[in-house]
Formats: C-alpha cells, structure tokens, sequence
C-alpha cells in the first residue's frame, strides 16, 4: 500500500474581501451622542476559485483497489459567496 501522509490532495486558495463604510447620522435621528450606521460588504472567494473536496480516508478516491478512480476528485467547495451586512451603534 501507500505509506503515510505520502499521497496529498488538492491544494486550497481562497482570496477575500470586505468593504464598509460608515455614515455618522445627522442631530435629530441620534439616539446617543455618537450614533452612526455602518454597511459592509464581505467577499469570500472573491475570484471564484475552483477549489475541490480534500480526499477521505478510505474513500474511491484513495483506494489502490479503484484504479479508475484513484487520484480523482469527486466534488467541488462552494464558489463565490457574498455577505452584506448592517450595524447601528450608538
């Protein structure tokens, strides 16, 4: 068989990102002396990346008695996902 930690699975690269920006609200909407509004904007895997499902133990992927399957990946990670966000403090 193969020995330990001698056959590795696909790499993973992920890229993120987040933007905000925060609004101070006018005199008459304050509930406390420095409220603000903040909005953000987060970006995972903002390039959309393929990245695949890292191999189980004992899977088809793994196993020297598959020879058709062995090496191959069998499934994806999730793709971009974007996140928006609301914050008021005060």
């Amino acid at each position: 068989g193969i020995g330990r930690n001698s056959f590795r699975g696909p790499h993973y690269r992920d890229a993120d990102l987040s933007v905000a920006k925060s609004f101070l609200l006018p005199s008459f909407l304050r509930l406390g002396e420095l409220a603000n509004v903040e909005v953000r904007a987060n970006f995972f895997n903002i390039f959309n990346t393929l990245n695949l499902a890292p191999f189980g133990f004992d899977s088809a992927s793994t196993s020297l008695n598959n020879t058709a399957n062995f090496g191959l990946a069998t499934a994806g990670l999730a793709g971009r996902v974007v996140e928006f966000q609301g914050r008021f403090s005060f």
